[in-house]
């Protein structure tokens, strides 16, 4: 039996991730942590018959999280998103002296389409060829973070092939054509309403002919499933910093 530890345990994520765990039978929460949650602690000493820490939290409550994982190697998994250059330095730290497994999104379908948008820059061409890129995420109402931290995975799964451009959010409030396509301009665009789970849609755009690709998440159940196999993956391996690439694989054969 998996002993875990939540970060950020009521919230949506959470719960859920205790439920997956209960449903499973191969995972025992031992400890629960949630700033605003009555009654719970926002951090303090981890039990010592913790196996892994999971955070589905905030970056506001990473200070918090960085106290539990003091005077400790314990395995983290973390999805947390919004985390920012300030989170990126975080996560190396704690890396340093455990196994850490980071991603904004814990679905291998997501990871599959990071993969074919890095594809699709390469077939493009390293200017991007004659295609202009969009990026539209979709979440529910009471989503914190935007844009979502997909969509700058996506960005960066283009990017990592054709260099940096300007990135424009939302396109509100300019009157001006499109940057030239040699300057790497990417729109990326955030929508927020409803219960919607998650949408993703890598437009690329050219002339006389467009290129869709796009992912759906029907349920969070995806990601707490996930983060499950991320904590059987991450109690296996020394420290260091870790993410879907090293848990599917992230080879692409041309």
């Amino acid at each position: 039996m998996t002993r875990l530890a939540l970060f950020g345990s009521e919230g949506r994520m959470g719960v859920l991730l205790r439920q997956c765990a209960e449903e499973a039978g191969a995972y025992s929460v031992v400890a629960r942590y949630d700033r605003i949650a009555p009654g719970l602690p926002a951090s303090e000493p981890l039990p010592a018959d913790v196996d892994a820490v999971v955070d589905f939290s905030s970056a506001a409550a990473w200070q918090d999280l960085g106290s539990l994982l003091e005077g400790n190697s314990v395995p983290l998994v973390s999805g947390t998103t919004g985390t920012g250059s300030e989170g990126k330095g975080m996560l190396e730290l704690w890396a340093g002296s455990r196994a850490v497994f980071h991603s904004a999104n814990m679905s291998r379908g997501i990871h599959v389409l990071c993969r074919l948008t890095s594809l699709a820059a390469r077939l493009a061409g390293e200017s991007g060829g004659g295609f202009d890129l969009e990026i539209v995420e979709s979440h529910h109402r009471g989503k914190l973070d935007s844009p979502s931290g997909t969509a700058l995975m996506l960005l960066e799964s283009w990017e990592s092939v054709i260099g940096g451009g300007r990135h424009v959010y939302g396109r509100g409030g300019e009157d001006r054509p499109r940057s030239p396509r040699s300057s790497g301009e990417v729109g990326i665009h955030s929508v927020r309403g409803g219960d919607v789970v998650g949408e993703h849609r890598v437009l690329l755009l050219g002339d006389g002919e467009r290129l869709e690709l796009g992912h759906s998440a029907t349920s969070r159940r995806t990601f707490a499933l996930g983060a499950l196999a991320a904590v059987d993956f991450v109690m296996h391996r020394s420290s260091g910093l870790y993410g879907m690439d090293d848990l599917v694989g992230g080879g692409v054969t041309q």
